[in-house]
């Protein structure tokens, strides 16, 4: 196996083990310190604070569904498009808690080194939530924003 395969599948292994329950112990894929940028309600520091984050996804998404749309992968870094929906049961992304259909999508670009994902870029953020009534909303963070502003977002109900 190539190293950009291994990488990719070491990816795909976190993902599994982080997005399919919570509490998931990913300890031998994740470096002690991670550096990371652009995620909804925080930036994770350390291992328990980026597993809290997956765990947190899966707290937010009731009878939630996940795939990955698109990985691709060099010596050292994997680039994912991945989607998470379900129901909405927890506050996200400064949303309280509707019960309504909610779909997350996100570019995570992963850098590996010695073996351990060390740091995460989240971008292309996207939000779709779909009412009992029918409604479609999708809220997607304004990228012209200045770094250190408060994200805005955008609505377009359908």
């Amino acid at each position: 196996m190539y190293h950009h395969q291994h990488l990719a599948a070491q990816v795909k292994q976190f993902l599994n083990g982080a997005l399919s329950a919570p509490q998931s112990q990913l300890d031998n894929l994740l470096a002690p310190q991670i550096h990371c940028w652009g995620f909804p309600e925080f930036d994770p520091t350390n291992r328990a604070e980026y597993q809290g984050f997956f765990n947190y996804l899966v707290d937010v998404f009731a009878q939630r569904q996940w795939s990955i749309e698109q990985l691709l992968a060099s010596d050292s870094q994997v680039l994912v498009r991945f989607h998470i929906s379900g129901y909405h049961h927890e506050e996200f992304m400064g949303l309280p808690a509707t019960g309504a259909y909610l779909e997350f999508s996100s570019h995570i670009l992963f850098r590996v080194r010695d073996g351990l994902i060390d740091e995460s870029w989240m971008y292309k953020k996207s939000l779709r939530m779909t009412t009992k009534k029918g409604n479609v909303f999708e809220l997607i963070p304004d990228a012209r924003l200045q770094t250190g502003q408060l994200p805005a977002v955008l609505s377009r109900c359908s």
